[in-house]
């Protein structure tokens, strides 16, 4: 006894049918459209709701969402200056051709600087003839060159 269909035939007739499933919405014929409701004397759409002031949305940053504690961050606090420029004191610049360096005395300490160049946290910002620009993104500061006074200057030898 043979089957009526085989089974190469049976999946032959599948896919065919598969094929004219998925063409179907592109030849199928323009007809009338289906929302076939009359839009004679219906009511118009709501209005879009508007959203509530932001006054009403703070919970959301006092209860943060991807917080685990789901407490706001501590605010960060001021960072602490390690190095006061006070300590510093200019004795000179040097400056051959574009270059400028500045000597400058910390205690006993001298340090040759140029400019870009660190002095703990402070940047040099600039070298001038007289004096050494000092930054830090919490400010500037500025060391002069102090001359030398009367009272300052070694005695002469009788």
């Amino acid at each position: 006894m043979k089957p009526a269909v085989s089974a190469p035939q049976l999946t032959a007739g599948a896919a065919l049918l598969l094929v004219a499933a998925a063409i179907w919405p592109w030849v199928a014929p323009a007809g009338a459209p289906r929302n076939t409701a009359s839009t004679e004397g219906a009511a118009p759409p709501p209005p879009l709701r508007m959203l509530p002031p932001l006054t009403a949305l703070s919970a959301i940053a006092e209860r943060p969402l991807f917080s685990p504690t789901r407490r706001p961050n501590a605010p960060a606090a001021a960072p602490v200056e390690t190095s006061q420029p006070g300590r510093y004191r200019l004795l000179g610049v040097i400056g051959v051709g574009n270059s400028r360096r500045a000597l400058v005395v910390d205690g006993s300490r001298r340090i040759e600087i140029s400019e870009g160049g660190a002095l703990d946290t402070w940047t040099v910002k600039r070298i001038e003839i007289d004096r050494v620009v000092l930054a830090t993104p919490h400010g500037e500061t500025v060391l002069s060159v102090q001359r030398a006074g009367p009272e300052a200057a070694p005695a002469a030898p009788h």
